[in-house]
């Protein structure tokens, strides 16, 4: 048995499939009295979900599985947690999903503490070689902290956007973008080719946070761009291509 990294991505090859996976974290956020920033708790389950669900669904993966961490106790601490993740997995149209985890139930806590690991299966990994001349494209507007409405705001990816890219075949591969910013993963994605990413002028901001994958870069093929943009219209950028 074979496991490896790619990307935030941990992958497990079995004899017949993928296990992946994929975890993100939390902490000092929420509204316990020690936390540094104060926010519904719902909502650090739900960016939280949504990151790693992006990450999952953005390779093919089918999800089967989430586990949670609560550094606190269930009520009311763990019980807005979980609501989130159920809120998330709802969103992404995902239905009676196992969630397995843990709460802090022998000593009171004064910040709020999460993680979340969620867990999918592949026959292989959604994953076609980016190439010289192919295009890269933003769906989305990167938004982060209060600008971030993550339910209805049509500035943002969604999971249909993302499901539309992972069905065209003209589409190789999916990035979800995150704290590190739409630069940061463009050109991540074109030195694991061992390709340059060149940059075209955008009013997009691509140096930021991206908050929690609300913006999604993929590498076309020059052929798709009709396709795509009669689809996505002012919401898809090109922002560059690879050489």
């Amino acid at each position: 048995m074979k496991t490896y990294q790619y990307r935030d991505l941990s992958i497990i090859e079995l004899p017949s499939s993928l296990l992946v996976t994929a975890c993100d974290s939390s902490g000092g956020v929420g509204e316990k009295p020690g936390d540094e920033l104060s926010v519904p708790t719902k909502y650090i389950a739900i960016f939280a979900a949504r990151v790693c669900l992006f990450e999952l669904l953005s390779c093919g993966a089918q999800i089967i599985g989430v586990s949670n961490t609560i550094a606190g106790e269930m009520h009311p601490t763990g019980e807005a947690l979980i609501q989130g993740i159920h809120e998330e997995l709802e969103r992404a149209g995902i239905k009676e999903l196992p969630i397995n985890g843990s709460t802090e139930e022998n000593f009171k806590t004064s910040m709020t503490g999460f993680g979340i690991f969620v867990m999918g299966m592949t026959d292989r990994l959604r994953i076609t070689p980016s190439l010289p001349g192919d295009l890269i494209i933003c769906i989305g507007r990167p938004k982060f902290g209060a600008a971030l409405i993550v339910d209805g705001d049509p500035e943002i990816a969604n999971y249909d956007d993302l499901q539309i890219l992972t069905e065209n075949s003209e589409v190789n591969e999916i990035v979800p973008c995150g704290s590190k910013g739409i630069l940061y993963e463009a050109l991540n994605l074109a030195a694991i080719y061992n390709l340059h990413f060149e940059s075209t002028l955008t009013d997009l901001n691509i140096y930021d946070s991206a908050g929690p994958a609300t913006t999604i870069i993929a590498s076309i093929k020059p052929q798709a761009t009709a396709g795509l943009v009669s689809h996505f219209d002012s919401k898809l950028t090109i922002i560059g291509y690879l050489n």
